[in-house]
């Protein structure tokens, strides 16, 4: 990931951005997901984790190994204070694995978001820098 990232740096880590990472399948090289990363603000100390990835590689580890990767790096080599990211409330695999990889939930919003054309959910879970642990 990081040669990946050092490729892109003109576009990589600019405040207020949005940036897409692809997750790919180590033997077969195919995309099976992404992460998205915003980051926030013009301090560009914080980031908004989102991930998507194909239904028949859920449940396999590579939403966690990508999400600890790409987590390290943004605390690592980057130094950013505080990372987020929104579940849906139904989407239950998403919120254990946030759990399993070490973010807290923070809070419950109730229908904050206008998604669909109606009103939803939101859970927010977060982890700072020195609350991360890494294996």
């Amino acid at each position: 990931m990081e040669s990946f990232i050092q490729r892109n740096t003109t576009e990589f880590n600019q405040p207020e951005s949005w940036y897409q990472l692809l997750i790919t399948d180590q033997e077969t090289k195919a995309v099976i997901g992404d992460i998205g990363i915003h980051f926030i603000g013009d301090e560009n100390v914080q980031v908004e984790l989102g991930i998507t990835l194909n239904t028949s590689f859920q449940g396999k580890g590579y939403a966690s190994e990508a999400l600890k990767g790409t987590i390290d790096f943004l605390f690592n080599d980057l130094q950013k204070h505080r990372i987020t990211a929104s579940v849906d409330p139904d989407n239950t695999a998403s919120l254990q694995l946030m759990q399993r990889i070490g973010l807290r939930k923070e809070g419950h919003f109730v229908k904050s978001l206008f998604w669909k054309n109606k009103w939803v959910d939101d859970i927010i879970y977060a982890v700072l820098r020195e609350e991360w642990v890494t294996e």
